[in-house]
This record gives structure tokens, sequence and C-alpha cells, in this order.
């Protein structure tokens, strides 16, 4: 065997992993901490082949392609249903005519697609999220050329499978007069400030057409009474607080409960409220649970669980400033509430309580102030999505075991009422899918953007963790699938 010393940020003594050197298509790998789905650590040694399911030896370590020192753990791949890789297919003309929109320039509409193309692709989108222990993610259709009804659906989910590194799910998108996907989660846009802008009747409309099927929808409308333009005018907040105090609780609040209400009458059979942002917003969804007629499964957001107001006032400003998505970030009060409300639901058993990043990839340039007013929304998080769990662990009496449920077990089990897994997924057994997260949880880390640029193939990236001390968690492998990825630089497969 030759030793392999891994880069890691300045220790007092490096530590050492061993693998040999010629590639192969199974590795097995050996640790003394793979956590079990009782919520234990267990030796032994998992085998990875790519596409095959995973085999687990436990209580023996044995002779191994590579041996993880005791400060690395094997968690289950983390599962993430939110995100947005803005890529989509090129569609032909007679796809246009035939499958919409309706009443588009085709050669405008192609224009718009190679641009967006551009700016962030599914290959980039992957990297990232090897990068964070991720090898499923859940992708977003707000994209020039949606996946809206089945036919669009169905040939943008090919292209995803066709140039993804590991699986990804589509979402469906909601339209007025669109046909469901029987079977599937449509995602409703029309919550969405900036988005489709969809209110009233036609809202109510188009959620009849999805009745007996399951929607996701994100919480983040605007105020009735007032524009966010009328609202600066007014309040005159301080530029890096504006979203966060247009969009606020209150806002929040209303927009579930309007979205419930909707639901309840188009009788759908689950609601997904998407990046959950504060406690009291989570609160009125478990309370709901008592008395809607359907399923409220709950995605926190991640990085709520990070930044709030008060956080986002001692950044650098220039960071700061990027750091926008809606809804509101919470204040101090409601971001700690949503902090304990997630761990007592997760500790109580709930199984539909979930993390999801949002991650927005938005070029720069995008999010600046045009006109007063901020850009687009949304981070870049899902490369980070380990130091976000590390957070919770160090500062909050989170377990791994806590971790494990909210970005593993719950989220994979919830994906795959939807999708069609090779394998079981969101289990660490033997003959289950081999989606691996390998980390070592207390390992220093500082961003640096040039070379996440570099090793993410993303010229246009940007990190809100930028300049942000203290963090922790290295990740050193992810497998998904049964391909193992060496991620502490750019991420490499090995078999």
């Amino acid at each position: 065997m030759a030793a392999f010393t891994p880069r890691l940020p300045p220790r007092p003594v490096p530590i050492p992993c061993f693998f040999v050197s010629d590639s192969k298509s199974s590795l097995r790998i050996s640790s003394r901490n793979i956590h079990l789905d009782d919520g234990t650590l267990a030796a032994g040694a998992v085998t990875c082949t790519p596409g095959a399911p995973l085999k687990l030896e436990l209580g023996k370590r044995g002779s191994a392609d590579i041996v993880l020192p005791d400060s690395v753990h094997i968690a289950l791949g983390r599962f993430d249903p939110h995100v947005h890789f803005r890529e989509t297919a090129i569609p032909t003309r007679r796809e246009v005519e035939e499958f919409g929109p309706e009443g588009v320039d085709y050669d405008s509409l192609v224009a718009k697609i190679v641009a967006a193309n551009a700016l962030y692709s599914i290959r980039s989108g992957c990297l990232a999220a090897l990068k964070g222990g991720v090898c499923v993610v859940g992708a977003m259709g707000n994209t020039p050329w949606g996946p809206v009804g089945p036919y669009r659906h169905e040939r943008i989910q090919k292209h995803y499978t066709e140039h993804a590194l590991f699986p990804i799910v589509m979402w469906p998108r909601m339209e007025p007069g669109a046909e469901a996907i029987m079977g599937h989660e449509g995602k409703d846009f029309g919550s969405t400030f900036g988005g489709s802008g969809l209110t009233g009747q036609t809202r109510r409309d188009m959620f009849e057409l999805w009745r007996g099927q399951a929607v996701s929808y994100h919480n983040d409308q605007a105020r009735e009474e007032e524009s966010i333009v009328e609202y600066k005018k007014r309040i005159q907040p301080d530029e890096v607080l504006l979203h966060h105090e247009y969009f606020n609780g209150d806002t929040v609040l209303a927009c579930q409960a309007e979205t419930m209400k909707l639901a309840k009458e188009a009788g759908l059979s689950s609601l997904l409220a998407r990046h959950i942002p504060t406690g009291p917003a989570l609160q009125q969804i478990l309370d709901a649970r008592s008395v809607m007629p359907y399923a409220l499964p709950a995605e926190v957001g991640l990085d709520y669980v990070y930044w709030c107001r008060e956080r986002l006032l001692t950044q650098k400003r220039e960071t700061a400033l990027i750091n926008y998505r809606r809804p509101a970030h919470p204040s101090r009060e409601d971001q700690l509430s949503l902090i304990e409300t997630t761990r007592d639901s997760v500790r109580s058993g709930d199984g539909s309580i979930f993390f999801g990043t949002d991650h927005a990839p938005h070029a720069l340039a995008s999010k600046k102030f045009k006109n007063g007013l901020p850009g687009a929304p949304g981070t870049r998080n899902i490369e980070h999505s380990l130091q976000f769990y590390s957070e919770l662990v160090n500062r909050y009496g989170y377990t791994q075991r806590d971790i494990d449920l909210l970005a593993s077990i719950n989220p994979a089990k919830h994906m795959a009422q939807f999708f069609d897994f090779p394998f079981e997924v969101g289990t660490m057994t033997d003959g289950a899918m081999a989606n691996l997260a390998i980390f070592e949880p207390e390992a220093a880390y500082q961003v640096d953007e040039a070379a996440l640029a570099s090793q993410l193939e993303d010229p246009h990236y940007h990190s809100a963790m930028t300049g942000e001390s203290g963090l922790r968690g290295r990740s050193v492998f992810t497998v998904a699938n049964g391909r193992v990825w060496n991620v502490e630089k750019a991420p490499m497969p090995l078999n």
C-alpha cells in the first residue's frame, strides 16, 4: 500500500489515510465510525462498486483499499431536495410549437436558454454537491424551457439524467392550464415574489389540476398592501436588511396559511413548504397537521440555521449584500426557535422533516443592487453543507444522528415517493443504494473562492461564507450510487 496524506487546513498533526494507487471498479473502505440507522457507530468496512448496491460488513475491518483514520466518519450520503441548477434542454422548433410555451419566439427562447446554460451547468452543480457530501438532489424547474406538463418534464428529466454525475430528481413545474404529472410532486412558483406572480383564481385553478397529487411551494410572497419600492421609501432600511424586513415572518405565515387553504380546497394529497425560515413558520406547519386532510412535510432552510439578521450585520458588507434570498432571514430569536423546533421534531420521530439548501447559483453580477433594489435572491450553499451541519452539532447540541435523519434518511424517503431509485435509499444496510458521505467532522475549514471556482468548474463562483471564521468539517470522499469521489480538491472518481 502507498501512503496518502490528504490536504488539510493547518493542524498540529496531519492525519493520513491509506489506499492502493491502482484504479479498480470496487473499492473497500474501512472505518471505526460507520453511522448505523439506529444512531450508533460501528467499526467495519463498506465496499462500493459503481451501479451496484452497498456491501456492508460490520465488526471487522481487515484489509481495505482505503483505511480511514479514527477521526473520519462514514455516514449516509446527503439528499438535498431543493437546488437550482439553471441548465435546461434546448428544444427543437417542433417541440416548442407542440408543447409550448405558446406565443413565444423560438429564436429568442433558444437565446435565453443558451445564456442561462452558460452561467451554471448540471456538471458544475453536481461537483458542488459532491464537495458537500451530497449524492442526490432535487432540481427546480425555473428555467427558460421548464418542465411544464408531462412531455416537457420527461424531456428535461432525461436531459438531467444523461448529463448528471449522480441521480437528480427534476421537480415538474406547475403552470395554469398545464396537465399534472400523476404520482409526482409539482412545484408551485405562484407563491414566489419575482417568480410566476400568480394570485387569486388563477392559482386556485392551477392547484385544482393537481387534485389528489403532491405539491410544494416557496413560502415567500410580497406584502399585499405595499410594494417593495413603497416599503423602501417608507422605512428606508439598511440595504443589507431590505429584503429580510420586507419579506418578514408575517409574510411567511400569511403565505403558508393561504397556500394550505388552497391545498385543502383543491384536494391535494401532500403539501410541502420549502425553505422554512423561522421557528413560528415551522410551528404553523406542525400545528396544521392535526387539522388538514393531507400530508404536510416540512423542509427547513439549511442556511437559516446559520444566517440571521444579526449575523448578517457583522459580515463584511460586500459579502452580506449577496446574502439575499426570499423569504427573510430570521431574527436571532426566530432562528433559535427554528433550530430548537427542528431538533425536537426530528427527535420525536418525525420522519417528514428535513433540510434543503435552496442552492441558488446566481452570478455575482445578477445579485447587485439595480435602481436601488437588490437583484437575484439565494446563495450558493450546497458545497458548504457539511459546515452548516457542523454548526448545529458544535453550537446547538445536535447529534450526528440528528443530522443523518434531517440530511439523509428523511429527505431520501420523501424523494423516493416520486423517483425510482435502483436500490433502497435512506438506510445504511447491506444491499441498499451505495450513497455515502465520508468526512472529518472536527477539521478546520476556510472558504477559498479561487480554489472552489476552479474545482467546481464555475468561473462565476462566489460564496456567502467567504471570510467566516470557526467553520468546521472536511469532506474527504462522497459516494454516489457506488462511485467513490475524492472531494478534497476537484472531485475525482476513484473507481
